[in-house]
């Protein structure tokens, strides 16, 4: 979303607080997130779950990224693993709630009060059908059926809140891993960027790629993604992990390191080659 790490923190410091619209939005004060950069690792405590380094992995990928915790170690943390058990369970369980939340929030679309409106309907409940057909792209689609199904009568039990329990063990893991470190660190993604088109047709491998960000999303914690190096020509991302609403700690660390690995000019031969 942005060029570097302190841009991060400028977009953040602008979009960060309260909304007095959304009901959701929490009321924290937000810290001066700039001011917390330049403070550097030294001393820190950074953990690296050992169930971030997946099956499947390109060793390339592996090979940055354990470059990448050296270089933070040299910069004076100090590095220690530590286990998120319950981070193989949180893929299904958050592609049963995501779905769930999509298929609950987008039944109220409508396109008459915001966003996309077909035109040409005869009435009004021709409007709604055209709009959510035409509006919603075959993925959207895909998330509402299957969100669907899982509130529906006589399944609710069985995957929605079973999903709901799963997400609370794993909350309870990142709790106890942030006892013992300030910070976690590993990959953004297995794999470098598969080909344009490559999984359409195949939604569960595509899904597969999100395996290390997922527990993080389901966790209640923060997170960023910087670059740590290139692999046949494309980008790898660190993934910096730090507590909930201490999104200061995940930019301090995700500083740091692209301050001494210097990757923000990085290009790929495909980006060099588009210029």
């Amino acid at each position: 979303m942005t060029r570097d790490v302190a841009d991060a923190a400028v977009l953040l410091q602008s979009i960060a607080g309260h909304d007095p619209r959304d009901s959701t939005s929490s009321q924290k004060p937000v810290p001066d997130y700039l001011s917390s950069l330049q403070r550097g690792v030294k001393g820190m405590r950074l953990g690296v779950p050992k169930e971030y380094f997946v099956a499947g992995m390109e060793p390339a990928v592996e090979q940055a990224i354990n470059d990448a915790i050296r270089l933070l170690e040299q910069q004076g943390a100090s590095i220690q693993e530590v286990s998120l058990p319950h981070s193989d369970v949180a893929l299904p369980a958050y592609y049963i709630i995501a779905p769930a939340e999509a298929s609950s929030n987008l039944a109220r679309y409508d396109g008459v009060r915001y966003g996309y409106q077909a035109e040409g309907a005869k009435n009004l409940i021709e409007e709604y059908v055209m709009t959510r057909q035409q509006g919603f792209g075959a993925e959207v689609k895909r998330r509402i059926m299957l969100g669907t199904y899982a509130l529906s009568s006589g399944y609710y039990d069985a995957y929605y809140l079973q999903a709901q329990k799963v997400r609370t063990l794993i909350i309870d893991d990142f709790k106890r891993a942030f006892e013992k470190v300030d910070a976690l660190l590993g990959a953004t993604s297995p794999t470098v960027a598969f080909p344009l088109g490559a999984k359409t047709q195949d939604p569960v491998a595509m899904y597969l790629n999100d395996i290390i960000t997922i527990p993080a999303n389901l966790g209640n914690v923060c997170g960023i993604s910087v670059p740590c190096g290139l692999a046949d020509g494309l980008p790898i991302g660190l993934q910096v992990i730090a507590p909930g609403f201490r999104e200061d700690t995940a930019l301090q660390v995700a500083y740091a390191f692209e301050a001494a690995a210097d990757f923000r000019k990085l290009q790929s031969p495909l980006m060099r080659a588009a210029a």
